[in-house]
């Protein structure tokens, strides 16, 4: 393990897949960070390097200091997570045991809803560190388009009107407009159930339905997550936002989308974990299918594309299939 750091910096990135590259590269321009990553070997290749090849090839700003050590983290002001899911509650677990100070910020930048508990990104950050102060970003921002300069804009949420001003300002560049919300849940709801209706999007293009068949999915789509957010009494505000609306667009028309790629390569006739192998990042769309599955079953939400999604997924029927399933339900 590299020597520690022990640099002031003041803000500290959790996991340097795609994600987290593009923040601590946008991030960097301006501040001093600290990027940290759970794989040594990449660690050691970042440092020798100073370049990252995801989600495209660049070179990381000097202000940027890569480690593999949890406890360079300690001093920041905030710590950005993104971590997949999946490994969450392992180095939350880790990070609660490190004693950080109360006052350090918790934004989360992950998307997604574990099929173990059913919990989103901040759910599980409070379960481990309940009295740091949480934000979540989220909306229309493709990884590689922002890495670019290309102007979008996107949404902090926070509980606290402060905490989301001020993640507000660390993130504002004259290419990313930020808009604040206090809805954490819904901002979450939507980063997550738009993966689900991107997989369908996706699939749609690859069996050539036609631009028409993609804005009818996102219209009902935005109808299904709207069906999630009332079931969780989150303002319709959220879902006509940057992190709602916004966001469906962007990832359901795009194939720089990991998880339209998912849907668009399983109706072409691949195999679920062929094409998880070759696209070679997680797409937190399929681990949320499954979640959102067994929420809407045991709570009676109708949401029919995402379900149909599900069977897709668990190799149940083809795209086609899903197809006529859909077009043949009852108009209601």
């Amino acid at each position: 393990m590299e020597p520690t750091i022990n640099n002031p910096n003041k803000i500290a990135i959790l996991g340097a897949g795609s994600w987290g590259n593009t923040l601590a590269y946008l991030l960097g321009q301006h501040h001093k960070i600290i990027l940290w990553d759970k794989d040594q070997g990449r660690v050691r290749r970042a440092n020798k390097t100073r370049r990252f090849k995801k989600p495209i090839t660049q070179k990381y700003p000097d202000n940027i200091s890569i480690s593999s050590n949890l406890m360079d983290i300690v001093g920041a002001e905030i710590i950005i997570n993104a971590i997949p899911l999946k490994g969450m509650h392992e180095i939350f677990g880790q990070l609660s045991l490190i004693k950080l100070p109360q006052s350090t910020i918790i934004v989360n930048a992950s998307k997604g809803i574990s099929p173990q508990d059913l919990k989103t990104p901040s759910e599980i950050i409070a379960e481990f560190l309940p009295e740091h102060p949480i934000a979540v970003i989220s909306g229309p921002n493709l990884a590689k388009e922002l890495i670019l300069g290309k102007p979008m804009v996107t949404e902090v949420a926070a509980k606290n009107l402060q905490i989301s001003q001020k993640v507000q300002e660390l993130l504002l560049t004259p290419t990313l407009r930020v808009y604040t919300n206090d809805d954490v849940k819904g901002v979450e709801l939507c980063a997550a159930l738009k993966n689900v209706i991107a997989i369908a999007a996706g699939a749609s293009d690859a069996l050539k339905l036609g631009e028409s068949a993609r804005a009818s999915l996102i219209t009902r789509g935005l109808n299904e997550i709207g069906k999630f957010l009332k079931f969780y009494n989150c303002p319709d505000k959220t879902l006509f936002g940057a992190a709602g609306i916004g966001d469906l667009i962007a990832t359901c028309s795009s194939n720089l989308s990991r998880n339209y790629r998912v849907g668009y390569f399983l109706a072409e006739g691949k195999k679920l974990n062929d094409v998880i192998k070759n696209l070679g990042e997680v797409a937190e769309g399929v681990n949320t299918t499954k979640a959102v599955f067994q929420i809407a079953k045991e709570n009676n939400i109708d949401v029919p594309i995402m379900n149909q999604i599900y069977r897709i997924i668990n190799q149940e029927i083809t795209a086609v299939e899903a197809l006529l399933n859909l077009m043949n339900r009852p108009v209601k």
